[in-house]
């Protein structure tokens, strides 16, 4: 089944839900709500909540997999000339750091826990040596 069939197969449940709640929603007399309801009429009812847990689904799915589509950004180390949206990654003081939310340039991570969220913390910066050499 494709995405426009199931669309569609939605729609379709959708507008059968919509019938009968308004039927539902109708003045009944004493006697009629006494009586028990029918199998077609339960049936409906269980296939109009389904159709409404499935919508609800279908839109959630999506917006997890958008947000599984931008992934994690890292921009290498932090630039203080530039700004930073909500979810980039860099790296400052031998630690990596999550961006909150857009980061205006100048704001350096660990200096405003509402912009930034510490991911790993680092022991110490690194110190980087010639080919061959030892670090002292």
């Amino acid at each position: 089944m494709t995405d426009k069939d199931e669309d569609q197969e939605l729609a379709m449940i959708a507008a059968r839900a919509a019938e009968i709640k308004a039927g539902l929603n109708a003045a009944y007399s004493p006697e009629e709500l006494r009586r028990p309801l029918s199998t077609r009429c339960v049936h409906a009812l269980i296939a109009a909540t389904t159709a409404a847990t499935a919508a609800k689904l279908k839109a959630l799915a999506a917006r997890i997999a958008a947000i599984e589509e931008g992934g994690i950004r890292y921009l290498g180390n932090y630039q203080r000339a530039s700004f930073y949206n909500k979810g980039d990654t860099v790296t400052h003081s031998g630690s990596l750091w999550v961006a909150l939310k857009t980061v205006a340039e100048g704001t350096a991570p660990g200096s405003d826990p509402a912009c930034w969220q510490l991911a790993s913390k680092g022991d110490r910066p690194v110190k980087r040596t010639t080919t061959g050499s030892t670090p002292a």
